[in-house]
């Protein structure tokens, strides 16, 4: 009784705590300012899976909201900076939540009539128009700069630092999760479940699918303004690229990697993606194209994302031993990374081949490697074919032991 009473309480108040130690844990700005980064990126995939895994609405324009409350909170902050207004900066993303909230109620009203495929083309359709209104009207929609920390001091807190605009985005996030928490809890919360398992059942029992997918819609757009807000709180500054395909190509990636359908799902995935990300950016020019593969291979061997596969995992923990996991486990895991590595190297080799011909040598995982010389070549293959071979002869036995 008492732990079904206060169990959730317990867990909540556990979150706070480590969101509130991470700021203080971090030593360097840089840390400070990734771990934002991946705050934002949670907040914006929660609102993303709120459509479509907890939905079934699939948004291709969905960072037109986070690019409202950007907008909306940049003007306002602009006014607190100019003496205008008197707001403190920590009440900033709720007004930047409200502006999306009314522009998803805007867009909402005519685009979630209808489901599937066709809302999917008229949210891209609509992000396109508002891309291509911003680049043709740089003046409306070109992008500001801002001071978070002109006119702002208020009780004395210097917004300066980037630990205090990690403490805000940190007090946001578990605002956000509490409220995304509860809010699935709700019959409303239930009926967008409903919705997204067959639409025709919920009108049959005289729910409105319409009116169900138009709140749903609108509580996402209050998220993602929270998130743009926040995101200018961070780097002070307004940016048209936040209506690009390229953001919602980006936050789609994350929530399927994490798990659509899942709580758990975008953070685990807006976490992974955003490390992997800013890893893959410092270390090649072709982190593009890792994305991509990346991507191809949870499409095609973990359509449930990682929360799903560790869902899937339970049996597997439940019926053997901890050594005997550790012993499977491990046999899948070492080929995987040599071949990655592997076939990573040979990339980064065609790379400089291709397209930097005046360059023979090149840095991969921190080590200077000579594209002229033919053992490490011969190392790669050799690895890449290991590997290959390990993780097929592991599939099979896995599978046979299934079987």
């Amino acid at each position: 009784m008492f732990y079904s009473k206060y169990s959730l309480s317990i867990v909540w108040g556990f979150v706070l705590l480590v969101l509130a130690l991470i700021p203080i844990s971090a030593s360097r700005d840089w840390h400070l300012i990734v771990i934002s980064q991946v705050g934002i990126t949670i907040i914006f995939s929660m609102s993303f899976n709120q459509l479509l895994g907890q939905t079934g609405l699939l948004s291709l324009g969905h960072s037109i909201f986070m690019g409202a409350g950007s907008y909306f909170s940049g003007l306002i902050l602009l006014k607190i900076n100019n003496g205008d207004m008197h707001i403190p900066l920590f009440i900033l993303p709720l007004i930047g939540g409200i502006a999306g909230f009314i522009f998803a109620g805007i867009i909402g009203y005519f685009t979630v009539q209808r489901s599937g495929m066709i809302f999917a083309i008229l949210t891209l359709a609509i992000l396109e128009f508002v891309n291509s209104f911003s680049i043709s009207f740089p003046s409306i929609l070109g992008g500001m700069a801002v001071d978070r920390t002109l006119n702002t001091n208020f009780f004395n807190i210097d917004y300066g630092s980037k630990r205090s605009v990690c403490f805000i985005v940190m007090a946001w996030l578990f605002i956000t999760l509490y409220i995304c928490y509860y809010f699935l809890k709700t019959p409303l919360g239930k009926m967008c479940n409903a919705v997204r398992e067959n639409s025709f059942r919920a009108e049959y029992i005289g729910y409105s699918s319409y009116m169900i997918r138009y709140l749903s819609f609108c509580f996402s757009g209050f998220i993602a303004g929270i998130a743009g807000t926040l995101f200018v709180i961070n780097y002070e500054l307004v940016s048209p690229e936040v209506f690009s395909l390229r953001e919602s190509f980006n936050i789609l990636c994350a929530t399927f990697i994490g798990g659509t359908g899942f709580f758990l799902g975008p953070i685990i995935g807006a976490t992974f993606f955003s490390l992997s990300s800013m890893a893959l950016t410092r270390s090649t020019e072709i982190w593009s194209l890792y994305q991509g593969i990346l991507l191809m291979i949870f499409v095609l061997y973990f359509p449930r994302g990682l929360a799903g596969f560790f869902f899937d995992q339970n049996y597997l923990i439940k019926s053997k031993s901890f050594l005997v996991l550790i012993h499977h486990y491990f046999k899948l895991i070492v080929p995987i990374i040599i071949t990655t590595i592997s076939i990573a190297w040979l990339t980064e080799c065609f790379n400089i081949i291709l397209n930097h011909q005046d360059r023979s040598e090149f840095t991969f995982l921190w080590t200077l490697f000579s594209i002229s010389n033919p053992v490490n070549w011969g190392v790669s293959i050799l690895l890449i074919v290991l590997g290959i071979y390990l993780l097929v002869t592991t599939l099979k036995s896995i599978k046979g032991d299934s079987v």
